[in-house]
């Protein structure tokens, strides 16, 4: 597979890299992204209640949508404002887990197929990373899967293409290609491996993992250590010998610091023979059953890191080969439930990069009063974008082929024609809708 997709690869060799923002509990995306002005903004007030932010804590984004509706962001991300002005950001709205069309019809008399675990959040954090929705049983992420198409592309090496400054995950998990787990300090080593102390200790280790074993889990499991010490060695050496980054990081920030070191990663990325690459970065704390007060200060801290993140990228001259952008569980319910929202289906996310197209809003911004034509109940919205059509325009970016798509997302089929199908069009290149 990765010759196939060698062949069918930009030319020129040049470097591409996805990070992957997982926003772990389900951020409320209608709080983030909401309407501003006029009857849009009444809307939103009877369908939130207490949680609703007033119109003075919306900062107006220009360009409004076909309906006339006026949206704004949450005034805790000025940067995102900034960005979005500046057409490097975009939304698209309403995305979630579909595993085939469906209207409130359909899900209401049941004949409808729905994604596993509906609202459970180890479930739809499982089917966003693998966009596997009817299945509990994923081997792969879709990430994975995408670098086993395009691995070939990097100079053979020690280093997986697939970085995660958030621990190992589903979403760049492969057949082929594996995850290099680090944390934002840099590679991970085994504990005094490098002492002058430990070195017998060491000796001893490297000569049990040297065995050839007969027992094929104990010849595994031996591979697979010595690889993993080998990797870490080699992606400390390289990380730290890469140019410096002027552009600052706040170090109070732990979404910062992570993308700090995917920058760092990125520096390095000729040392390390990458020409593509995939970065996971997860922020936490976005189950918000209570305490929607905090919202505004986590959205804060991720206007703040995206965008230090995308300063790197410009000091770097790599702004226009690097995208990123956010996932999450799932949006949260319209309805509040005391100062805090529950468990939903559809909401709104974002993607950064020199190669957005952006400043605009894509898919369908849906109506937010309570008991519209896409409510299930309590504001929980049926997706109108499925996250088979947003991975697909990232995986196109990076290289995959039109006719390699049904590898990366087999489900993607049953909401566009992966050979000729309108893309929503957020990236560089892309048709406009």
């Amino acid at each position: 597979m990765g010759s196939v997709a060698a062949a069918e690869a930009p030319a020129d060799g040049e470097y591409r890299a996805l990070v992957c923002l997982f926003l772990a509990g389900g951020n409320d995306s209608f709080n983030m992204l909401a309407p501003a002005s006029g009857d849009g903004h009444a809307e939103y007030l009877a369908a939130r209640g207490g949680v609703a932010l007033p119109q003075a804590s919306l900062l107006p984004l220009p360009n409004a949508l076909p309906d006339g509706r006026t949206l704004g962001i949450s005034s805790a991300m000025p940067e995102f404002r900034a960005l979005y002005g500046g057409g490097k950001l975009a939304f698209v709205s309403n995305v979630g887990t579909l595993v085939e069309p469906i209207d409130l019809a359909g899900y209401l008399s049941g004949m409808s197929k729905l994604p596993l675990g509906l609202f459970s959040h180890a479930d739809q954090q499982m089917h966003w990373q693998s966009s596997l929705p009817d299945t509990r049983s994923p081997l792969s992420g879709w990430s994975g899967r995408m670098a086993d198409l395009l691995f070939s592309l990097n100079d053979a090496g020690q280093v997986s293409m697939n970085v995660s400054v958030a621990g190992i995950n589903l979403f760049q998990s492969g057949a082929r290609t594996a995850v290099l787990a680090v944390s934002d300090a840099g590679a991970t080593e085994l504990t005094d491996w490098n002492q002058t102390s430990f070195l017998p200790r060491r000796q001893g280790i490297e000569s049990l993992l040297e065995s050839e074993y007969r027992n094929v889990f104990e010849r595994t499991f031996a591979g697979m250590k010595r690889q993993a010490i080998e990797a870490s060695a080699i992606y400390r050496q390289a990380t730290e010998g890469a140019p410096a980054i002027a552009a600052p990081f706040t170090a109070s920030n732990g979404l910062s610091r992570q993308l700090r070191m995917v920058a760092k990663t990125i520096a390095a990325r000729q040392t390390l023979g990458k020409r593509r690459q995939t970065f996971f970065v997860q922020m936490g704390g976005w189950d918000l059953h209570s305490g929607m007060s905090t919202h505004g200060a986590l959205l804060q801290q991720v206007s703040q890191a995206v965008n230090e993140f995308q300063a790197a990228m410009v000091e770097m001259g790599l702004a226009d080969q690097v995208t990123l952008f956010s996932a999450s569980d799932f949006g949260r319910t319209l309805s509040p439930n005391d100062d805090g929202t529950d468990h939903a289906w559809g909401g709104n996310q974002f993607v950064v990069g020199g190669a957005v197209n952006g400043g605009r809003v894509y898919g369908t911004y849906p109506e937010l009063s309570l008991g519209s034509s896409l409510d299930t109940g309590r504001g929980r919205l049926i997706p109108t974008v499925s996250v088979d059509e947003y991975f697909a325009e990232l995986a196109l970016w990076m290289g995959v082929s039109p006719s390699n798509l049904p590898l990366v997302l087999p489900n993607l089929s049953r909401f566009r024609d992966p050979l000729g199908g309108p893309p929503l069009g957020f990236l560089m290149g892309d048709p406009l809708p």
